[in-house]
């Protein structure tokens, strides 16, 4: 059996491109080089900002159909599927969604930026890509506080001018400004800024920064491993056995080490867990910042500009950059929607969807945003759930591995020896 063969159970979702869990999000470790380096973003002007994509919101390419890479990857979510909607039920969901949005107030307040990060899974440039990382990001001035928000990608939404689908759909058909839309249609937030990375630029931009500190679990390597394998050969078509790390403990990551650990879905809660070490991540590219050099940061920033998509205009940036030393002194908020206990799972062609309680949803987002400030009562919000998610393999994955929780051994596929370095055993799971 070859390696690649080998990949393949645990790699359920398509090789590739196709990062789709991670989260990229170079926007915020942008305006964190900025508020920690501001002289040498100033030196640079003009100059640097135009480094960045910016593209014009009318720009975006709007598609009516989307190809059939869009619906190649089937989520955890939907394999678990909840009750199957006929054609009446299904219009009953629709009609108490738009009953329920249409009773909340979105909040209008100058006094928080949002700004939506989104993670782009896509092959070629021939469309959008799905947005299957998504994090809203909210710099509340007034409150000092700056939330951290995880929009799940399976959730349920009416998307303007596409009926209804899962939320990472709308980027597909119309890019940021769509989804955008979308957002402020369904969670009541007003939010018109958002910056996008794909799969291969997150891997270079960690790099750039000089890799990122993650504490992992045997678990977490055990699974990170394949994913890192698998990166290697079919996506950046590098060697892999550098990379691959012993066993759980504190490494200074690179880009493929990090990124496969941001895509991890098979240790703990499923995509749940899996958006949590997405922002533990960025956590810890904007502490990586923080110790930086004025002339790294400089080094960092010229090289991670041109990897940004966004919508922001130069002035709103410029702006962010005259508050951006306050900024890392903000008290820092998390958090992840839809929120346990608050949504339910419905099976719509196929597909698990999770539908939100809408109204309780928006109540405790507005709240995190422009309130108190408090955090949900999530359960990846405690640390010890965290911990526990962390040590415990899904129950997929124990199928994959016939039980045994263990897909590699020493760094290599089950029944493969570091010696034998041809993928050519028949013994791995």
């Amino acid at each position: 059996m070859s390696r690649k063969e080998i990949d393949n159970p645990l790699m359920t979702e398509p090789t590739g491109p196709s990062w789709g869990k991670i989260f990229g999000i170079i926007l915020i470790v942008l305006l964190a080089v900025v508020a920690a380096g501001g002289v040498g973003i100033y030196f640079y002007g003009h100059s640097l900002i135009e480094r960045a994509n910016f593209v014009a919101d009318d720009d975006v390419k709007q598609l009516e159909t989307l190809p059939e890479e869009a619906y190649e990857e089937v989520s955890t979510e939907a394999e678990a599927a909840g009750p199957v909607l006929n054609e009446s039920e299904l219009e009953n969901l629709h009609q108490q969604m738009n009953k329920e949005n249409s009773a909340v107030d979105t909040i209008m307040n100058s006094d928080v930026y949002n700004v939506l990060l989104c993670g782009v899974d896509r092959r070629d440039k021939t469309w959008n890509g799905n947005s299957d990382s998504m994090m809203l990001v909210s710099l509340n001035n007034e409150k000092k506080r700056v939330s951290v928000i995880s929009l799940m990608r399976d959730t349920y939404v009416a998307i303007p001018g596409h009926d209804y689908n899962k939320l990472n759909s709308a980027y597909a058909y119309g890019g940021g400004p769509l989804l955008l839309q979308t957002v402020r249609d369904n969670y009541k937030i007003d939010v018109n800024r958002y910056g996008a990375v794909d799969f291969m630029d997150m891997v270079d931009v960690i790099d750039d920064m000089g890799g990122v500190e993650l504490t992992w679990t045997d678990q977490e390597v055990e699974v990170a491993n394949g994913y890192m394998i698998d990166m290697c050969q079919n996506v950046l078509d590098i060697p892999y056995e550098e990379h691959l790390l012993p066993g759980g403990g504190t490494y200074n990551c690179d880009g493929v080490q990090a990124v496969a650990y941001s895509r991890n879905r098979f240790v703990g809660n499923s995509d749940y867990t899996r958006t949590q070490r997405q922002r533990y991540v960025i956590s810890q590219m904007v502490e990586r910042l923080k110790s930086m050099s004025a002339a790294e940061m400089v080094s960092f920033v010229t090289k991670a500009l041109p990897l940004v998509t966004h919508n922001i205009p130069e002035n709103e940036i410029w702006d962010l950059v005259s508050d951006a030393p306050e900024l890392l002194k903000y008290d820092y908020v998390q958090d992840r929607v839809p929120y346990d206990n608050l949504y339910e799972v419905v099976d719509v062609d196929g597909q698990g969807m999770l539908v939100p309680d809408w109204d309780d949803t928006i109540d405790q987002m507005q709240e995190t945003i422009y309130g108190d400030g408090a955090a949900s009562k999530n359960a990846d919000n405690d640390p010890k759930n965290s911990h526990e998610n962390e040590t415990e393999f899904t129950d997929e994955y124990m199928q994959l591995t016939g039980g045994t929780g263990t897909l590699f051994k020493d760094g290599y596929p089950t029944g493969e020896s570091e010696e034998a370095g041809d993928g050519s055993s028949d013994d791995a799971a």
